[in-house]
């Protein structure tokens, strides 16, 4: 009794010093939240957007950060901005899709309530926000650790919304079950963070030994997704090196979109890498026309302020707008 009396207290600071942060738990056992986007407010301000709105059509006043899996992971990777050490899920009782998207819906419009005053945020603008039409699922930890992972896309789908997924590749029968039984999302990203296992070792920080077959097994799916990503996340001297062995992964895998994005030293990134650590955009661009170089993707796009850039399989990418701005 003293046992769990003193773990509901733990877990109650815990969650109210990530309320403070600016999350919002969701559902009744709290492990899913929502954290309203630094560009979705400044979308509604009407002084810029994400570069997922450039690249892909992706409205940031519309776009619902969410994860079901707040505090678990199965790597803890060095350029990660979230404050966390992550385990993996433990008897974990685990709330429906509905109850989650119920509650991340409104939870966010409650974020978004001070908007409505502002005078940079005309009332229209607010209005399109209190009906996001976007799910990133990427805001903490691995989701594809929630066993609903499938059933939560196809509820969200189901209220008329796209839905991205992130994932580090490391449950492929999850992304198995999700061709299995029609549960795409919208846009599936892998975070490549590593071109070899050695560099996954050391950047990761992976839970499972068999991490680097996992991913691999994982990128051999892309093929079978109707849109999917690649996205390296890179850091100075971490994974920023041997731009041809993440150009031949990319080949072999053939994700539609390959993202080159520089790691931001925000949030809990600071704390494990100094800055200068972070990629210049030029360093970024140069980075990614060696990829162009030695493989069948082509630069089409790219963000200065976000340090990323955008290349396009030249065998298989779909149209890149899912909306048009």
């Amino acid at each position: 009794m003293i046992d769990q009396q003193l773990k509901q207290k733990v877990m109650a600071e815990r969650l109210q010093k990530y309320e403070r942060m600016g999350y919002r738990f969701v559902g009744p056992r709290k492990h899913s939240a929502i954290k309203v986007c630094a560009w979705c407010k400044t979308s509604l301000r009407g002084e810029g957007s994400c570069y997922k709105q450039k690249f892909y059509g992706i409205e940031s006043g519309q776009c619902l950060q969410m994860t079901p899996t707040f505090f678990a992971c199965s790597e803890n990777c060095l350029f990660c901005w979230r404050p966390l050490r992550y385990a993996l899920p433990k008897d974990q009782a685990w709330d429906s899709p509905k109850d989650i998207m119920d509650d991340a819906i409104a939870a966010q419009r409650s974020l978004l309530t001070g908007f409505k005053g502002n005078p940079a945020t005309p009332l229209l603008r607010f209005q399109r926000a209190q009906d996001p039409r976007h799910v990133a699922i990427s805001l903490s930890g691995e989701p594809t650790l929630y066993p609903q992972i499938g059933d939560l896309i196809a509820d969200i789908k189901g209220r008329d919304m796209t839905a991205f997924l992130v994932t580090n590749g490391t449950l492929p029968e999850r992304l198995q079950a999700l061709l299995d039984k029609g549960q795409q999302p919208t846009q599936l990203y892998i975070t490549l963070a590593a071109p070899d296992p050695a560099t996954l070792k050391k950047t990761a920080l992976p839970i499972f030994p068999d991490s680097w077959e996992r991913l691999q097994h994982s990128l051999g799916m892309l093929r079978q997704f109707e849109r999917s990503v690649i996205r390296l996340t890179l850091a100075k001297g971490l994974n920023f090196h041997d731009p041809e062995g993440y150009a031949a992964l990319a080949d072999q895998a053939g994700a539609d979109f390959l993202e080159c994005k520089a790691f931001m030293s925000v949030g809990g990134a600071r704390d494990r890498l100094p800055y200068q650590d972070m990629p210049l955009f030029p360093e970024i661009q140069e980075f990614a026309r060696t990829i162009e170089r030695a493989s069948n993707y082509r630069i089409v796009d790219e963000k200065a302020d976000s340090r990323v850039v955008l290349l396009a399989n030249q065998s298989s990418s779909p149209p890149r707008l899912l909306f048009s701005e």
